[in-house]
Parts: C-alpha cells; sequence; structure tokens
C-alpha cells in the first residue's frame, strides 16, 4: 500500500515537473545545434526566458484577435499535448485498451493545431494549416499502425504494459516510422515542412503573439519532449530511471543531429516520403502479425 501511495506521488510529481523539463530539452536541443554548427549558441535556459517574455507581452491587434477559436485553440492544444504524458513514458491511469485513448489523444492534439492556423487571418498560417492536413493523413496513419505493431508483438492490451527491452532490434520497420513522425511532428529537419520558416514565415504562428504564441509554443515543446520519451520507452524500454534518463538523452542527441545536419524537404518530396513509410508501417504489422499470431 506504501509503495503504491509513492508510485502515485512519483507519478504526479512528474506531471508538475514535465513543463520545466520540455523547456530545458528545448535548450538543450537549441544548444547542442549550435555547436554542431561551430556556434557558441543561447543559454539552456533561454527558453524560460523566452516563454516570460512572451506571457508578459501584449498581443497584437489584429481581426483574428477578435476570433475567440484564435484563443481558445492554443490553449487546447497545450492541454492535449500535456494529456499525452499521462501514458508516456508511464500511465497514470492504466486499463484496457487504452493505448485507443492515447491514440485518440495524440491525432487530437496535433487536430486542434492544425485548426489554430485556420482561426488565423494570415494566409501564411492558413497554407501551414492546409500542408498539416495534408501530411496528417499520412503520419498519422504511420503512427497509428506502428504503435500497433508494438502492442501486437508484445501481446498486452494497455501502454503501461509495454516493458520489453530493445523492441527496436525486433521491430525495426515500426522504430524507423516512428522517428519519422518524430522528425515531423517536433518540426526537425529534413521533415519541418509544415513550419518552413523561410517559405511560410512559421506556418500556423505566423499570426500569434504574446501569451497565445507562447502557448504554442510551449506545447511544442511538450510535444518534442513526448517523443523523446515514447522513442526512449518503445526502443529502448528501460525500467530504470537512469538508464531511461540516458536513453532518453541519446534520442535527443540524434534528433538534434538530424536538425543540424540536414536541408528541409520540399512538400512533394515529404508527401513522397510519408506514402513510402505508409506501406513500410503497414508491412511491418502484417509481418509480426504471422509472427505473434
Amino acid at each position: 500500500m506504501r509503495m503504491n501511495l509513492e508510485l502515485s506521488i512519483l507519478r504526479v510529481l512528474f506531471l508538475i515537473l514535465v513543463f520545466p523539463v520540455s523547456l530545458i530539452f528545448e535548450g538543450l536541443r537549441r544548444k547542442l545545434i549550435a555547436r554542431m554548427q561551430n556556434r557558441i549558441g543561447p543559454p539552456i535556459w533561454q527558453p524560460f526566458y523566452d516563454v516570460a517574455k512572451l506571457l508578459k507581452k501584449e498581443e497584437m491587434n489584429s481581426l483574428a484577435s477578435e476570433n475567440i477559436l484564435f484563443k481558445i485553440l492554443p490553449i487546447l492544444t497545450l492541454i492535449s499535448s500535456f494529456l499525452l504524458f499521462f501514458f508516456i513514458p508511464f500511465t497514470i491511469f492504466s486499463f484496457h485498451m487504452d493505448f485507443i485513448l492515447f491514440l485518440y489523444i495524440f491525432i487530437l492534439s496535433g487536430a486542434l493545431y492544425t485548426l489554430a492556423g485556420f482561426a488565423s487571418n494570415s494566409p501564411f498560417g492558413q497554407l501551414g494549416s492546409m500542408r498539416d492536413i495534408v501530411l496528417m493523413v499520412c503520419y498519422e496513419t504511420i503512427f497509428v499502425v506502428s504503435i500497433f505493431s508494438f502492442i501486437v508483438y508484445s501481446n498486452v492490451d494497455s501502454i503501461g504494459s509495454l516493458d520489453q527491452r530493445f523492441l527496436v532490434l525486433r521491430l525495426p520497420l515500426a522504430s524507423v516510422c516512428l522517428f519519422v513522425v518524430a522528425l515531423l511532428e517536433s518540426r526537425i529537419t529534413p521533415l519541418d515542412t509544415i513550419e518552413a520558416t523561410t517559405e511560410i514565415m512559421g506556418g500556423v504562428e505566423t499570426e500569434y503573439s504574446g501569451k497565445y504564441l507562447a502557448l504554442l509554443n510551449i506545447a511544442k515543446y511538450l510535444k518534442f519532449t513526448f517523443f523523446v520519451f515514447l522513442l526512449s520507452k518503445l526502443l529502448f524500454g528501460f525500467s530504470s530511471l537512469l538508464l531511461f534518463s540516458l536513453s532518453s538523452l541519446a534520442v535527443l542527441f540524434i534528433l538534434v543531429l538530424s536538425q543540424a545536419t540536414t536541408s528541409r524537404y520540399s512538400f512533394d518530396q515529404t508527401l513522397n516520403l510519408l506514402k513510402v513509410f505508409v506501406f513500410i508501417a503497414v508491412l511491418e504489422f502484417v509481418r509480426i502479425r504471422f509472427v505473434v499470431w
């Protein structure tokens, strides 16, 4: 009883700390990219300063700011991104078939972010959202099929029961598919097509400023941290806190390496690549279906 209570306290503490941890991860990402490109780079604490400054800053007056959805969607996007940590890296409330709810929240978080772009009057924001809608059909299919591959191969019925180690060696195709989705959802080159600051000025976030931009940025930092934890949990599966932390830092390094050393794909290139990975994800699922069943 006492052990379960201590475990519950640790999980609640984790949910409280996930926000500063996400900001630290973002700071590490910026610092590592700078070092890889032979620059000094900003301090690791810079994301804290950025968020604090945006929260104090007044938003720009625009027609979009009078739209209620323009103000609500950043809040909902942040909440949905935070809810993902109820399942990863460990489940707060584990129940039968909880991975279905997990997948629903994941899809919802992406949809809310996309709607935020449509709620603005910026053509760049709407173009970024249109790109996301087209690509979403592919990358969310890849994500769902890949998660099902891990669930079926492990022969479990909940996310919390996934405790096998080094599944990256047994499910290499599904692991690569998840990595591709992580690059796209975290806006990391070569798959940061949706954001594409050199093409569409940041895409969805172009019209946002002040506290609403801060909320969208925090949601992005949470999503990046979520994928770091997800890849670490599914690919390596360490139960020890120390080993899990080290594997998470290793995943973060690999993601940062991609961002520092690759250039952006065009929209057509990204779409064609995702079509290939949809096939690869389905192929992996079919393969393990016959292996397990």
